[in-house]
This record gives C-alpha cells, structure tokens and sequence, in this order.
C-alpha cells in the first residue's frame, strides 16, 4: 500500500527493440537448407528457389503474402518478400499446424523448431523492416517501421496461452525484408531431446552454432 492507502499499481518496462525477443518457426527437415543457404529467406525467394523441404503453413495464405498484401512502410513491398518473426513462442501459428489445419498430421509440432532474435537484431542488419500489429496475412493488418510501434501491439494476448478473441492481435509479426542470416540467430528452442540432438548434430560443421535447447513450454 502506499501512504495514502491506495494500492500501488506496477509498472510495465516499456518495449524496445533490445528487450523483445522474435521467434521464427520451421521444420527441422528444413534447417540443413537454411545452414546451407546461410541463413532465412522469404518465401518470395524460396519459391523462387524451388521450395522448403517441408512446407508447415498454408499454401493459400503464403500466397497471398506473396502476390497481394503489402506492407506500405516499406516501399509497399509484398508481405512475402520479408522473412517472418512472432513476438512470441507457442504461436498461433504452432496451434494451427500442431491441429493438422495446414495438412501435415495432428501433433506434428514435434519436429518444429524456434529460431530465436531479438527486433534489435533485426534492425541492426540495414533491411527494410517492419512492425505488424496483427497476423501480416490479414488484409486489415497494418504496419510500421518505427520501433515506438512495439509498445502499442497487445502484449497481454501475445504473451497469453489463452488468447480468445484476440487470435489476430497475438499473431503480430516482425519482418525482415529477404533475408536473416543465420549469424543473427542466437538460439534454438526444441519440443523434445531427439530434436534437440539432431539440430546439435547439424551444427558441428558450423561456425555460429547457438545454443539447442529443449523448451517444451513453448509448445502445446
């Protein structure tokens, strides 16, 4: 209590880019490409290059990022050119995969890996970026490439494992124009040890290689 007798209400620690940590998810089957490559590429470029190993989100939807939705702030490129990051793990995204919604088997999470940042990161490489208050694959997304930007996404739904009715606020993303190279990885998050060694093994020839660890709380 305060000495007036009123309760003292706590204060948030404002957002910055240095303090929020970005997630990208993928199969496992994918990574030795992604090493091979040096790092993510959009799905713009990846289509170009004939494809993932293992496609884990919707076909339709990667469309549609692809060919007609655009982030405005950024020279009104297409969603698609830009290699997408979650504010948080244990997305909405995860949940819908994990569901069997994007036509790999229910409970394949198992072999879906985070690929962890920081916004600082990201903006430190010189690309274009940039700042979605919502899931970058809906049409009333909206966008911006000031880091003031993250203090007004919905931090209670992003950080919530129950996010009724602010399914798109929780979806909120953080995108990197073509490339993240993978020296800007600073850690792998797994569902279980098996992962966890496999991704170890994949990393001995690497010269950046983070730390692997099994993060079962990030997952469903």
């Amino acid at each position: 209590m305060s000495r007036g007798g009123a309760s003292l209400i706590p204060t948030r620690m404002p957002r910055t880019p240095a303090n929020t940590a970005v997630y990208h998810i993928t199969d496992v089957a994918n990574l030795p490409r992604i090493l091979q490559s040096g790092g993510l590429y959009s799905d713009v470029a990846l289509t170009a290059a004939g494809g993932p190993a293992q496609q884990i989100g919707y076909g339709h939807i990667k469309q549609r990022r692809m060919t007609q939705l655009r982030v405005d702030c950024c020279g009104n490129r297409f969603v698609g050119e830009f290699v997408p990051f979650y504010y948080c793990p244990r997305s909405v995204m995860l949940y819908t995969i994990n569901m069997g919604n994007t036509g790999l088997p229910k409970g394949c999470q198992t072999t879906i890996v985070h690929l962890v940042s920081t916004v600082a990161t990201g903006i430190s490489l010189g690309r274009a970026w940039a700042i979605s208050d919502g899931n970058a694959g809906a049409a009333h997304a909206t966008f911006s490439a000031h880091p003031s930007a993250l203090d007004n996404l919905d931090w209670s739904a992003i950080d919530a494992n129950s996010w009724g009715g602010r399914t798109h606020q929780k979806a909120a993303e953080f995108l990197v124009a073509d490339f993240f190279p993978w020296t800007a990885i600073s850690h792998i998050g797994c569902h279980n040890a098996n992962v966890q060694a496999a991704v170890t093994q994949m990393l001995v020839a690497q010269a950046h290689r983070p730390p692997v660890s099994v993060n079962r709380h990030w997952y469903y």
